[in-house]
């Protein structure tokens, strides 16, 4: 079953939203569809429902795992096993 990855950036995307765009699509890529990225641009509701004020921001699993900055890709495949994503 495929992990759920939402992504929250800025519209327009600032500088860490952007390097947070081209992370997950780079890790999308390798990991193919043991990921479902959901890519939220700007306010919405769904960023409402997760309490975020700041962006960019990584959820997984429904869970806030990044927030405020873009991190490392082996912090991010690392969150992503602690969730329970076979690599």
């Amino acid at each position: 079953m495929a992990l759920k990855v939402e992504v929250f950036t800025s519209l327009p995307p600032c500088s860490g939203g952007r390097l947070v765009l081209k992370l997950v699509e780079d890790v999308k890529n390798e990991y193919g569809d043991k990921m479902d990225v959901e890519v939220f641009k700007g306010p919405t509701e769904k960023a409402k429902e997760y309490g975020l004020t700041v962006s960019p921001a990584i959820i997984i699993d429904k869970d806030i795992r990044i927030i405020g900055v873009c991190p490392t890709r082996a912090t991010f495949v690392d969150a992503l096993r602690e969730a329970g994503m076979q690599t």
